[in-house]
C-alpha cells in the first residue's frame, strides 16, 4: 500500500488553486466563447462544458496523494513551486503571512486506487490526443488547480478525500484487490 505523501500546502498555493478555479467558473458563468457554445437563456452555462476542467482537477488531486513514483514526484514539485510563487505573491500584494494549511489525516491511494488512476490517465490521454488547444488549456490548468487544492484543510481538501475514496473503492473492486 502507498504511504501518505509528506508534501505540505501553504495558503499561497491554495490561493493559486482557488484563483484558477475562480477563473474557469467565472468564464463558464459568463458564457465565455472559450467555455463552450453559448445557448439561449443561460449565457452558455451548460454544465457539460465544465467536464474537462473538473475531471482534470480530480486528476490533480489524485496525483498529489500518489505518494511516490513519477506522478507523486512531479505533483510534489509543482506544489512546491505553487507554494513558493503563492507565498511570494500574497506577501508582495497584501503583506500577509502565509501559513501552512495542510489537512491532517491524508487519504492514500490503495494499490487498486493506483491502478484506477493509471487507467484514468490513459483515458484522459486518449481524449487529449484528439482534442484542441482549448481542451488542453482546461486540462493543464485543472491539473494544476487540483494539485494546489488536493491537500488543503478546507472544502477542496474534503473534495479530494471523496475523490480518493471513490477511486480506491472502484479500483479495488475492478482489480480484485481487497
Amino acid at each position: 500500500m502507498n504511504t501518505v505523501t509528506s508534501a505540505t500546502v501553504s495558503l499561497g498555493a491554495v490561493t493559486i488553486g482557488l484563483s484558477i478555479m475562480a477563473w474557469h467558473m467565472t468564464c463558464w458563468w459568463k458564457g465565455d466563447s472559450k467555455a463552450g457554445p453559448s445557448g439561449g437563456g443561460g449565457g452558455g452555462r451548460d454544465p457539460k462544458v465544465l467536464i474537462p476542467f473538473l475531471s482534470s482537477v480530480a486528476l490533480g488531486m489524485l496525483c498529489i496523494v500518489a505518494a511516490g513514483g513519477l506522478l507523486g514526484t512531479a505533483a510534489t514539485m509543482l506544489l512546491g513551486l505553487g507554494n513558493t510563487l503563492g507565498d511570494w505573491s500574497l506577501t508582495a500584494v497584501t503583506g500577509t503571512a502565509t501559513p501552512g494549511v495542510t489537512r491532517s489525516g491524508h487519504t492514500a491511494l490503495t494499490p487498486g486506487g493506483s491502478a484506477a488512476l493509471v487507467m484514468y490517465i490513459v483515458g484522459l490521454a486518449a481524449i487529449w490526443k484528439s482534442s484542441g488547444k482549448v481542451f488542453h488549456g482546461k486540462v493543464t490548468s485543472g491539473v494544476t488547480c487540483g494539485i494546489m487544492l488536493g491537500l488543503s484543510a478546507g472544502c477542496s481538501g474534503i473534495a479530494a478525500t471523496a475523490v480518493v475514496t471513490v477511486f480506491n473503492a472502484v479500483g479495488d473492486k475492478v482489480t480484485g484487490v481487497m
